[in-house]
């Protein structure tokens, strides 16, 4: 994943709900899980990106327990019943993502992992894109990924709209049929970022970001356009009643426009790079023409999709948000302190972010190693963090209580680091 002055990002849970795998302990139920992700990269072999994905892969538990296919440079894990086996630090955040331990690159996973075989071959195929996806230069420049309109009824509701369109263009066998939805699609995304351009870099950035990884992992999942076009359906049902979209809504962009692109040109994955914007690729690549009243047009053609059960759930949420919204920025202006981010690995649940204006970033269920410590959520609680990411707000600091070098309220703590 990119790195901005060592800031590590670990988004700590696929961005969908799964049931799980109960017998967590089983040797041979992770021989069986690394054979078959490593089947699907050796089918695919390089079609896709030109290298076979195949990567290094640390499983890990809540007690932080670690389950691997090789063994690591430092020789920390240990070969036990076929598998090499550990402890993972506690200066390491556990999430599905890449990190450097034990001398090397690794692909980490959370376990338990998804108990349904396409879910669990796209997770890990997803986070293996990562691993290679510097070398494939495949990284955006621009990459802060300040995607707060998508909190916002509007944005939220023009995303869901295109995200509607280009499902029917995935589904549909007339071409025809297909030239207009993926109008319409484009249409809807080019009017959102009318409506707010300053976040046109950062919409397109996490796309690539997220999006390619999320597109990889289910295509090679999937195997078949048909079983693509299920999984497809599925997930889309999913985000039309997701929450949150802010640190999410690349997954399913990626999803929808790796499909499409692939009817377009098998070769389309041999022209991006970190900067590309898959909206204009799709556009180049589909005979269809933009409309000069971009208002206009989309209202007519909003009527073609659910617009009436989106309004209503946004509209709905919307409401519900302003209040909470409100009740944050009342916490956050009083007896809160100020930590300093200067080295860090933060991971957080995608699901659970609050974009909170000009004031910054509320996260739940987080947790941030830095050279101050380790600072964790628990108890449903929240920080804020700076749009610049150069600090950490901390509410209720008035309820601390200090033991040694730990400091903690009820809503989070912090593990100070020893001074040596």
């Amino acid at each position: 994943m990119k790195t901005n002055k060592l800031i590590l990002f670990l988004f700590c849970l696929f961005p969908f709900s799964f049931n799980y795998a109960e017998n967590k302990n089983s040797d041979r139920l992770y021989q069986d899980w690394f054979q078959e992700i490593k089947n699907s990269c050796d089918k695919d072999n390089g079609n896709l990106w030109g290298i076979n994905l195949y990567a290094p892969l640390l499983c890990i538990d809540n007690e932080r327990n670690i389950w691997s296919n090789q063994a690591d440079k430092e020789n920390n894990l240990h070969l036990d019943n076929g598998i090499y086996k550990g402890k993972y630090p506690e200066t390491h955040n556990i999430a599905n993502s890449i990190t450097q331990v034990f001398g090397q690159k690794w692909v980490t996973i959370m376990l338990p992992f998804p108990e349904d075989k396409i879910e669990r071959i796209a997770l890990a195929c997803h986070e293996m894109f990562h691993y290679w996806q510097d070398s494939l230069h495949l990284v955006p420049s621009h990459y802060n990924y300040n995607n707060q309109h998508l909190d916002l009824l509007e944005a939220r509701v023009l995303l869901k709209l295109e995200w509607n369109a280009l499902f029917q263009a995935c589904i549909t066998t007339d071409s025809e049929k297909r030239n207009q939805h993926i109008q319409n699609g484009i249409s809807f995304r080019l009017y959102r970022q009318k409506k707010f351009p300053q976040y046109i870099k950062d919409e397109t950035a996490f796309e690539i970001h997220e999006g390619l990884p999320q597109y990889t992992g289910i295509k090679l999942a999937t195997q078949t356009d048909s079983c693509y076009l299920k999984t497809l359906e599925k997930h889309l049902a999913i985000y039309m009643s997701k929450e949150e979209l802010v640190r999410t809504f690349a997954y399913m962009s990626g999803e929808l426009y790796g499909y499409l692109l692939d009817q377009a040109n098998k070769k389309w994955r041999k022209n991006i790079h970190g900067d590309t914007d898959l909206g204009n690729l799709l556009k180049r690549l589909y005979p269809i023409s933009i409309p000069d009243h971009l208002e206009i047009y989309c209202k007519q053609q909003q009527t073609c999709y659910p617009i009436d059960s989106i309004n209503l759930f946004e509209q709905k949420r919307d409401s519900l948000k302003s209040i909470q919204k409100e009740e944050l920025i009342r916490i956050f202006s009083k007896d809160t302190k100020i930590l300093p981010l200067i080295n860090m690995q933060i991971k957080f649940n995608p699901n659970l972010v609050i974009p909170l204006d000009n004031l910054g970033t509320v996260y739940k269920e987080i947790r941030i190693v830095d050279q101050w410590g380790i600072l964790e959520t628990r108890n449903n609680g929240f920080i804020l963090i700076s749009n610049d990411w150069k600090s950490i707000i901390l509410p209720f600091y008035n309820q601390v209580i200090q033991n040694g070098e730990e400091l903690e309220t009820p809503y989070w703590i912090l593990q100070k680091k020893r001074q040596e």
